[in-house]
């Protein structure tokens, strides 16, 4: 009987969570493995819905 509730509810999981995927576009300019001048200020633009929450992450500050 477990063995059976468990795919079901990783499969009720994914369904539920497919709609929360945001619908971002960015222009082709920007892309993986980009490079930008640091500590400049860039401007990045593209679009999404008016509730989406977007978030630019810089890798220089990792070590």
């Amino acid at each position: 009987m477990k063995l059976t509730i468990i795919p079901a509810l990783v499969l009720s999981l994914l369904v539920v969570s497919l709609p929360l995927s945001a619908k971002v576009s960015m222009p082709s300019i920007f892309g993986d493995n980009m490079v930008l001048q640091r500590n400049t200020k860039v401007a990045i633009y593209g679009t999404a819905g008016p509730d989406e929450r977007v978030t630019v992450e810089v890798s220089w500050d990792r070590e």
